[in-house]
């Protein structure tokens, strides 16, 4: 079936459907990945977005249930400019449009992504519609105009699983560390395990109150979905938790931190979403090549005085891509902390589960 997609600037794309055949609300961004679409269209953080894929050729090594970062699907939407005939790869379990068409994703193919993707660039990041092109592209536009943007907690709820993470901790030895689970990545859990950390999982409706009497040795606030200056009300609790304990945030989980901290998060015209953005330690100047997935951006001046300072700062536009408090126990990052090329966690989850255990050890003295 043709397709169409309409940009609430009046905008139009049209391709081919494939996937689920459905029309669709949502988010458009464009994502830069060369592979990953599995892992994109599971992440959490994409609830209810429509993905355009600027790398032209998607769908050559299939879907397999390992390299889910949830149980769902959470992508409305994903658009691409070739969609793969077919699939090899000694893990393939499926393909990409089976896997779609079974979690209800609307794919559209032979969208001119490239166009798309330059169009987002030079006006910003806007909702948009998929519908299908037998509807006038005014209909479709009217029918967004009147469609409602879903808020942050809307999307947190419908991103929640609750076996993601138990309420308790198991008890075996390792750190306590809560999680505000926001929609955190299956990845960041199996890191966080691997580090030795005992998890329990909160969710935003949680008190600080709620946190303290689970008797965690630290809290990490994870990434997920919508606007966090949706949020105040989890700002505000987690403002009771800074000077309390270690406590690190990823992406939504960074914004709320440096919320909690009195400063200010802005949305940007065009998010970071893909790989390969470069950003700089501030404090040894040590240069990383980052994976990111966010469109709202800590505010750099509203950081002063409040206790914390930028850590990470993005080579490509100045933006802060990270920040830590002056005894370093108030840590958050905007991209992703990944494993190495070894599986081995990564570096920023290593040290957080170090300290925790640090001043756990300290504090039973």
């Amino acid at each position: 079936m043709r397709m169409l997609l309409v940009l609430e600037d009046g905008k139009t794309f049209a391709g081919e459907s494939f996937g689920s055949e459905a029309e669709v609300c949502g988010w458009v961004r464009s994502d830069t990945n060369i592979v990953g679409y599995q892992e994109l269209l599971t992440d959490p953080d994409n609830r209810g977005c429509i993905v355009n894929m600027t790398y032209p050729h998607i769908g050559n090594y299939g879907v397999n249930p390992d390299d889910q970062e949830s149980a769902q699907a959470h992508a409305a939407a994903l658009l691409v400019r070739e969609k793969s005939r077919m699939f090899s790869n000694w893990r393939a379990r499926g393909s990409l449009e089976d896997f779609m068409a079974e979690r209800k994703v609307v794919g559209v193919d032979g969208v001119d992504t490239r166009t798309l993707a330059l169009h987002l660039r030079d006006f910003g990041e806007m909702r948009g519609i998929i519908g299908p092109e037998s509807a006038s592209a005014a209909k479709l536009l009217k029918k967004l105009k009147q469609s409602p943007s879903p808020g942050a907690a809307g999307l947190i709820r419908d991103a929640a699983e609750p076996d993601r993470l138990g309420g308790t901790f198991a008890g075996n030895g390792g750190i306590r560390v809560a999680v505000l689970d926001l929609g955190i990545r299956r990845s960041l859990i199996g890191q966080l395990r691997q580090c030795g950390c005992d998890l329990a999982g909160v969710g935003p409706e949680a008190s600080w109150r709620d946190i303290e009497a689970m008797k965690p040795e630290a809290l990490f606030v994870s990434n997920g979905p919508g606007d966090p200056r949706e949020l105040a009300e989890v700002a505000g609790e987690l403002r009771q938790a800074l000077g309390r304990l270690p406590v690190f945030g990823v992406s939504l989980g960074c914004q709320l931190l440096a919320l909690a901290a009195g400063a200010a998060v802005v949305p940007m015209k065009t998010g970071h979403h893909g790989a390969n953005y470069p950003v700089r330690d501030e404090r040894s100047g040590r240069t990383l090549i980052t994976c990111q997935n966010h469109r709202f951006v800590v505010d750099a001046e509203s950081l002063k005085g409040r206790g914390i300072r930028p850590w990470y700062v993005n080579l490509t536009d100045g933006s802060v891509e990270g920040v830590i408090s002056e005894d370093e126990a108030v840590c958050g990052v905007q991209f992703l902390p990944t494993a190495d090329d070894e599986g081995r966690p990564n570096g920023h989850l290593r040290r957080f589960a170090e300290v925790a255990k640090s001043r756990g050890t300290s504090a039973a003295r």
